[in-house]
């Protein structure tokens, strides 16, 4: 079904221009935030072939991840970084990504720009220096003015539907003074509300019809602090709020009542009150066949609130990714991705049940102007709605 941009937020959906409610359910692309700044996948497939497969399973979004550098650096990519991308030699990242874009939307699927890092590198931990908008190399208005820059280069595409302001915040040690998130206070250095805030609003002035993703404190797993704060960008009903969610979120042998209790305490409950959409921007698990434990009990419950998500993630191998602060090498050229959806070939899924486990919960079956529908459990077994 085609989307009717722009987008807008009714209470807690996502609607498109026709009223008609808009569920995300996507994949991470990753790479252009790593350390050649390009993202994977590029070296064994053309990027119009990735766009198309992300397409014929039934994914609707991409949550695009890059880093300042990856806008600002001017020197050609590698050239084995885009071999099956020819036309792309010489490019800068920031060419290589924009044609990535223009690859996604042109096959239908809308796209949501994530700044991962400041500096490129692998993400994410404390001593990386990059949990904050600022840091030693990059002030705060460097990071104002890159995404005004990507906001004017991608505002006429309509499927660009928004910006995932900053990714993961977390504790920052800048110049030798440790600085933590926080939501609301004021002060200047660390509150992601008020940056998201102000942050929005300069977009909104290069591509007004923008939505704003805007992550939950401690590594996007907090968002208790938003429904007494919230975003307040110049332009009303644009903020998605979003959270992260992995198995180490959460202790182990969690039952289903007790995860979904966890998951409404993290949202801060503005799915259940109806308050704000709340998506998913990350979370994943390996790609071995195990759909049970902490996994199964993230199916069910996105099954049963119906909430926008993004698998973490989409890349069959990863790039290389080094810790940006410390230099230490975490992810090498190559090596087959674990939480991957493609293969190591990208020539297909990794596993044909994760697969369809996420295909299973892709269609909405709430919200304005979504007609009711019987709903199929993501281990095949059907109930009424």
């Amino acid at each position: 079904m085609a989307i009717a941009t722009p987008l807008s937020v009714s209470g807690r959906w996502i609607i498109g221009a026709d009223g008609r409610r808009v569920k995300l359910a996507g994949v991470n692309w990753a790479g252009a935030h790593e350390d050649a700044m390009t993202p994977a996948g590029l070296n064994l497939r053309h990027r119009d072939d990735i766009a198309r497969q992300i397409a014929a399973w039934g994914f609707n979004s991409v949550r695009f991840p890059f880093a300042l550098e990856t806008v600002a650096w001017k020197s050609p990519v590698a050239s084995a970084g885009v071999a099956a991308n020819p036309d792309l030699e010489g490019s800068t990242p920031w060419q290589v990504y924009a044609a990535c874009v223009k690859a996604l939307t042109g096959a239908g699927v809308m796209v949501i720009p994530n700044c991962h890092l400041l500096s490129p590198g692998w993400c994410c931990a404390q001593d990386d220096a990059n949990g904050l908008w600022w840091n030693q190399k990059w002030p705060a208005s460097a990071f104002t003015s890159t995404w005004q820059t990507v906001a004017a280069a991608l505002a006429d595409d309509p499927l660009v539907i928004g910006y995932d302001l900053k990714n993961e915040p977390r504790k920052a040690t800048v110049n030798g003074k440790t600085y933590s998130p926080s939501w609301g206070d004021g002060d200047s250095r660390t509150d992601f509300r008020q940056m998201y805030s102000d942050t929005a609003t300069s977009i909104l002035e290069a591509d007004p019809r923008a939505l704003f993703f805007c992550e939950g404190l401690s590594f996007a797993g907090n968002l208790t602090g938003a429904p007494s704060k919230p975003v307040t960008p110049s332009a009303p009903s644009r903020v998605v709020y979003s959270l992260h969610d992995y198995s180490w979120f959460h202790p182990s042998g969690l039952s289903e009542g007790d995860y979904a209790k966890a998951m409404k305490k993290a949202s801060g409950s503005l799915l259940a009150d109806k308050k704000a959409p709340v998506w998913i921007g990350e979370f994943g698990d390996t790609n071995n066949g195990n759909l049970g434990g902490w996994l199964g009990n993230f199916l069910t419950w996105a099954r049963k609130t119906d909430a926008d998500w993004c698998w973490w993630q989409l890349d069959g191998t990863n790039v290389q990714g080094t810790n940006p602060e410390t230099g230490k090498r975490v992810m090498t050229l190559g090596q087959p991705a674990s939480y991957g959806l493609f293969n190591p070939e990208w020539t297909g899924p990794s596993n044909q049940a994760l697969l369809k486990a996420l295909q299973a919960i892709q269609a909405p079956t709430a919200g304005p102007k979504v007609k009711a529908r019987r709903r199929w459990l993501w281990f095949g077994r059907r109930t009424k709605r």
